[in-house]
């Protein structure tokens, strides 16, 4: 039998995160020079809070998603092919239109192509991020993300609260240790476990969640006290929006939520060097036409990636299956400034 569930708040969310995330670079390129500076300087500073938007997202909709798909241990390389064939060939598409635009805008100002072969090989495999799509770092997070999950919500799921009580104290100390450096998830793991607590409240009954409540306070305070403080209501919003928000979200958003992962991953060569290339040759008193326009690009040629690109590698990892089969809201990646 198939279920079939959605939860509204999340396409206004990921519509909203991807919008911030596109402001972020855009008005950066644009914070100097012109009288609304100030105004894009706060679009590049406060924008990249949308990625804890996202890691907010990810941290409920994942679990949802196993929860929903009866997941076990034993489908744990299931799980992780599934994540690999709909994130990375999309991503891998997204990696050779970057080193194309980067080989034609070096080649056009006469300057040598900067990756190399072996820097070209890494960055497949997320072990390396082209300066010219700086933004690609989140998909290392996310890859460790899965392996993580894949195992931690096989535990989270037979043994709640004590896999809770034993595990977030844990994750709290660990990420103010210079292991981070190492396993660059402990980083962000805060804002994932929001969500991850987010969803176990969602998920259950009521007047059960007081002990959830707690941890989820727990990290909320913890992230106050060591993370930045826009990250950090970023992150209580999203959490709050989700448990709280019943009512369906618009549909230009809830569409923009659907191709953010394709946005994500072409809007900054695209964008930045259109914007780079542009500014010399546009009266600074339009900049803002300049902004508006980029993004109204970006966003087709989004679409356009999704429809050709990502959603075909969705569809062929929806044929992976494991446990019962059920329709749940779609986990996409993160996206970060």
């Amino acid at each position: 039998m198939e279920i079939k569930q959605k939860v509204n708040s999340l396409g206004f969310l990921r519509g909203l995160a991807v919008t911030m995330v596109c402001f972020c670079h855009f008005g950066n390129a644009l914070s100097h020079g012109n009288v609304l500076a100030k105004m894009f300087d706060i679009f590049h500073v406060y924008g990249k809070i949308g990625v804890q938007v996202f890691f907010v997202i990810s941290g409920f909709i994942i679990p949802l998603s196993m929860d929903k798909a009866k997941y076990h241990i034993k489908f744990y390389f299931k799980f992780l092919a599934k994540r690999a064939v709909r994130l990375h060939p999309p991503y891998l598409v997204a990696l050779v239109l970057t080193f194309v635009i980067i080989a034609v805008v070096n080649h056009v100002k006469h300057i040598p192509f900067p990756e190399t072969p072996i820097s070209v090989i890494k960055s497949c495999f997320y072990l390396y991020v082209p300066a010219n799509n700086p933004v690609f770092w989140t998909l290392q997070i996310e890859a460790e993300y899965y392996i993580f999950m894949g195992l931690y919500f096989a535990l989270l799921k037979r043994y709640t609260n004590l896999t809770l009580c034993l595990s977030i104290p844990l994750f709290m100390i660990l990420s103010q240790t210079g292991v981070v450096s190492h396993i660059g998830l402990l980083n962000y793991l805060i804002f994932f476990l929001m969500g991850t607590v987010g969803y176990l409240i969602y998920n259950r009954n009521r007047a059960k969640n007081y002990l959830k409540y707690i941890f989820l306070a727990a990290l909320i305070v913890f992230s106050f006290a060591y993370y930045e403080l826009a990250a950090t209501i970023a992150a209580l919003f999203t959490i709050t929006f989700i448990l709280f928000y019943r009512k369906p979200v618009n549909k230009v958003f809830d569409f923009a939520g659907e191709i953010s992962y394709s946005i994500y991953l072409i809007h900054f060569p695209i964008g930045v060097k259109l914007i780079n290339l542009a500014v010399s040759h546009v009266n600074p008193n339009y900049y803002l036409i300049l902004f508006l326009v980029t993004n109204v690009i970006v966003f087709g040629l989004g679409i356009l990636f999704w429809k050709f690109v990502e959603k075909p590698f969705g569809n062929l990892s929806n044929k992976i299956r494991y446990g019962a089969t059920q329709t749940v809201p779609k986990p996409l990646p993160l996206i970060t400034a």
